[in-house]
């Protein structure tokens, strides 16, 4: 990587540990520049305003989630095994990266007032259920699946996972796994038996 890369990622990196630590309404390029160890020119040099380095945190965060979720479930040969390790990993986020639920709260809470913001919210959201609804789709195709059945699931798994996420970030006192097994429990009753 060059200079340019290696400045940005400690900028994203910095303003990363900001929001979790301020939260997003909170926050500066002061901040952020203190924290990444740099001037607040450096900041300006390398991304156009405050807003663009908040979106480039959020486009890392969602890239590194998504790549863990392609790594652990493209590879699966059957929609419907893809299926169960997808509930696997929905249910595991709140445990395994609670500082992404965090950053992701911070942003959701932010997305009524910038319109950018909001637009990488829904582009993401939208890639997760494409992602979803493909793997579904080929069930359908081969008949494993009921299209009537798959038709909103994917919307149904993300909010889900979203809201078992956002309780579990506010109150950890209850086991997300054992729900998330429950859920998932009653998807397959309600996708694969008659």
């Amino acid at each position: 990587m060059g200079t340019k890369e290696v400045r940005q990622e400690q900028v994203i990196e910095a303003t990363r540990r900001c929001i979790l630590e301020k939260g997003l309404c909170q926050l500066s390029v002061k901040d952020i520049a203190a924290e990444a160890g740099v001037s607040t020119g450096i900041i300006y040099h390398y991304f156009k305003n405050k807003e663009d380095v908040l979106l480039q945190v959020l486009k890392e965060s969602f890239r590194k989630s998504h790549m863990q979720v392609m790594k652990t479930v493209e590879s699966l040969p059957t929609p419907r095994e893809k299926l169960e390790k997808h509930m696997d990993q929905i249910h595991r986020v709140p445990e395994d990266n609670p500082d992404f639920l965090r950053v992701l709260v911070n942003y959701i809470g932010a997305a009524p007032y910038h319109p950018e913001i909001r637009h990488i919210l829904v582009k993401f959201f939208r890639n997760l259920r494409a992602y979803l609804d493909r793997y579904l789709q080929a069930g359908v195709e081969e008949g494993t699946l009921d299209r009537k059945k798959v038709e909103f699931l994917s919307i149904m798994v993300y909010s889900f996972g979203l809201g078992l996420g956002i309780m579990w970030l506010m109150d950890p006192s209850f086991d997300a796994e054992e729900i998330g097994a429950q859920f998932k429990d009653v998807l397959q009753r309600y996708l694969f038996e008659e």
